[in-house]
């Protein structure tokens, strides 16, 4: 009888060990932000001024870097995508900006979602000439460098971008060296762009970033843009088509809101649906590092100081790079017009 048991329990005991399912496979990971270079980690201050002016329609918020603080430093208008004027939707890539010794101006050119778009551009103006003479005012902060000015913007607020650059005199604004636009598109309210943006001066260094699946924005305005800014040589300007990989996890999507990078030190308190959404569906990833970080850092240094250009622009290989997963495949390169 112990005999036939023990047979028993060893049957068992085999059968199980044959059937123990195998360990699971490592998941593939994203890459991370990288240690130093352009879009990395390596950064020259450690701690953000906040100043808090949001009056509405041409209100703005504003920061700059501290520890250490700099006399000086480059100014970069910050504009934001339709209904999102909570700052903390960009946060991370704000913060990344500002700790690399950039003052960043985020104004605000929407009331209410209702606001109507014929206004955006003219309410941007007025939060950047108000916002400007704030810091002329607090000789302590970092005052802006001469002549080093760059406008972002996604979605409507890379048309807004746009706008002010192509007629910085109209709006009484400075004039942008670099112009860098992540999903511009106007959606069904044309009326907020430029009739045409051939006049745009050919002095400007311009980054058109779109992504391969935006349903949202498309490429009609970016077709457009680029199309028609004649005065800026083709060597001063790229077309950018960020692709969707889905080798790892989580996978690296390209939407429309791939620009945002949540970072609730900004919060600025207001909630609306698009904000709300924001904050649920982004996330601050390889597509910031890669491309939207990666490519403004090198774009302002190429139109600031004569650097980073062959990261920035060209085609090259230093521009079309996004990294690798973690079992060592490439992450899909942007594509470059």
């Amino acid at each position: 009888m112990k005999r036939l048991l023990f047979l028993l329990i060893a049957t068992l005991l085999t059968h199980s060990a044959c059937n123990k399912p195998a360990p699971e496979a490592p998941s593939v990971k994203q890459p991370a932000q990288p240690a130093n270079g352009y879009g990395g980690a390596a950064y020259t201050h450690n701690d953000i001024g906040k100043v808090n002016y949001d009056e509405g329609n041409n209100g703005f918020w504003l920061y700059y870097p501290m520890s250490p603080t700099p006399k000086e430093a480059p100014v970069i208008v910050f504009n934001h995508g339709y209904g999102a004027w909570n700052p903390a939707c960009y946060g991370s890539w704000i913060r990344h900006l500002v700790r690399r010794g950039n003052i960043v101006i985020f104004p605000r050119y929407q009331a209410t979602l209702v606001t109507t778009p014929t206004i955006y551009s003219s309410n941007a103006a007025a939060a950047i000439s108000q916002a400007l003479k704030t810091i002329a005012a607090n000789p302590s902060w970092p005052q802006p460098i001469k002549g080093k000015y760059a406008y972002v913007g996604h979605s409507y607020g890379a048309v807004v971008s746009a706008n002010l650059a192509l007629t910085p005199g109209t709006f009484g604004v400075p004039t942008a060296r670099a112009l860098v636009l992540a999903c511009p598109g106007t959606g069904n309210a044309p009326q907020g762009a430029a009739a045409s943006y051939r006049n745009m001066s050919g002095k400007i260094k311009m980054l058109l970033i779109t992504e391969e699946d935006d349903n949202r924005a498309g490429t009609a305005f970016s077709d457009m843009l680029y199309s028609t800014t004649a005065y800026i040589a083709p060597g001063n300007k790229n077309y950018i088509i960020h692709q969707a990989d889905n080798h790892g996890s989580p996978v690296i999507s390209a939407n429309h809101s791939e620009a945002a990078s949540t970072d609730m030190w900004f919060d600025s308190g207001q909630r609306n649906t698009v904000i709300s959404a924001s904050f649920t569906g982004t996330r601050t990833d390889a597509a910031d590092y890669y491309c939207y970080w990666k490519l403004t850092d090198a774009l302002l240094d190429c139109a600031f100081y004569q650097k980073g250009c062959d990261t920035a622009l060209g085609n090259t290989l230093g521009q079309q790079y996004t990294g690798h997963w973690s079992d060592g495949n490439a992450v899909k390169p942007l594509l470059v017009k």
